[in-house]
């Protein structure tokens, strides 16, 4: 535990002082993905985006590491004016796959900005390794919450999101199970800082904190406690 607060501390002391040590006077607000600034019309800005999470240990006794592998991310915004812009991801960890879309309204006040989205995704997954003879699918949403603030050398912001869950089935050789109706997952809140990587390229680094039932990625797992877990992540992401 002590050893995983240093590695997370450290990652963001590197980010701090990373972003401190650029000088570059690119528009920081342009050049940022998650920063929630007001889109132009038919502007459109995509990222691709790595995210290393850390599983509790009582869900991964029983598993294989392959199951929690990398997870990549595809990411793309389109700005429909008057502050909206419509958002859409891809997201992949080679067992499971997860289809999100959905809106956005941002709102700028001198260096903060704020907004305010809401999104649905499908996902879906199998696995036929390790003795493994699994299937699921599920359509769940979330709503998001953003709050930026932009220097002149880089911009943070702070994400929070609830998600909610409206069907997931699974299978597991020939026991089914489905669960239908809307449940409460939980949420997560999010710590983005993005700065210029080289020339007119962003990146994005930060960490991110889920208190969440189900975290699709391990559905392979098969969780079936009732209660919240802590799953810390890792991003790291480039705007193309």
């Amino acid at each position: 535990m002590i050893k995983q607060k240093i590695s997370y501390g450290f990652f963001i002391f590197t980010v701090l002082f990373v972003a401190q040590t650029f000088s570059q006077t690119l528009d920081v607000r342009k050049g940022s993905f998650f920063f929630p600034r007001a889109y132009e019309k038919e502007e459109f800005a995509h990222e691709f985006a790595v995210i290393l999470a850390k599983l509790p240990e009582d869900q991964i006794e029983a598993t294989s590491s392959w199951i929690y592998s990398p997870l990549f991310i595809y990411k793309a915004k389109y700005g429909l004016g008057k502050g909206f812009n419509i958002n859409g991801q891809a997201n992949t960890n080679i067992i499971s796959f997860l289809f999100d879309a959905g809106a956005q309204w941002n709102y700028s006040l001198n260096r903060f900005s704020f907004g305010v989205g809401s999104s649905i995704n499908y996902w879906f997954g199998a696995l036929h390794q390790f003795g493994f003879d699994s299937k699921v699918k599920s359509w769940s949403g979330r709503t998001d919450l953003f709050v930026g603030y932009a220097s002149e050398k880089f911009t943070v912001t702070i994400a929070g999101e609830i998600n909610y869950i409206f069907g997931i089935k699974q299978k597991a050789d020939d026991i089914i199970t489905s669960d239908k109706g809307t449940n409460f997952n939980g949420g997560s809140i999010a710590f983005l800082i993005e700065q210029p990587a080289w020339k007119d390229k962003f990146m994005t680094l930060g960490v991110k904190m889920n208190w969440v039932k189900l975290y699709w990625p391990a559905w392979a797992v098969f969780p079936s406690w009732d209660k919240y877990f802590f799953i810390p992540e890792v991003f790291v992401g480039f705007v193309l």
